[in-house]
């Protein structure tokens, strides 16, 4: 089964205020991702997660049943795809429990389906000075 990890190899990330701010090296190319997002690129830094693991563990965060939310994160990976900014593993070995992203706030938070905005290239925004 196919698995997906975060291309840090070639994406520079930092969460600002609950959500990623990701910088494409090759492209130079900046995205944002909104809390849920963030919480998805968060897992998939850390070790390599199948689509069926990501919507579980979104499921739980959110309250939400996994298969009513995983086209939306189907969409979501496809998109970092597209982007370069995921690598594709045909193998996973699993991970620990512990190491999967936390399930404390998950009442306090409402779910919003996981997106990516490209704002364009991180070289044009410094040119122009805004």
């Amino acid at each position: 089964m196919r698995s997906f990890l975060a291309n840090t190899d070639k994406a520079a990330w930092r969460v600002v205020d609950g959500e990623a701010v990701i910088v494409h090296a090759d492209t130079s190319a900046y995205y944002g991702l909104n809390g849920t997002g963030t919480f998805i690129w968060e897992a998939i830094a850390l070790s390599p997660l199948t689509p069926k693991e990501i919507a579980a563990w979104v499921g739980v965060r959110y309250g939400r049943a996994a298969e009513r939310i995983r086209p939306e994160v189907d969409a979501f990976l496809a998109g970092l795809s597209e982007e370069g900014l995921l690598r594709q593993i045909a193998e996973t070995n699993g991970r620990p429990a512990s190491s999967l992203p936390s399930e404390e706030g998950a009442s306090a938070e409402r779910y919003e389906p996981p997106t990516m905005v490209r704002f364009g290239e991180l070289e044009q925004l410094v040119l122009s000075g805004e």
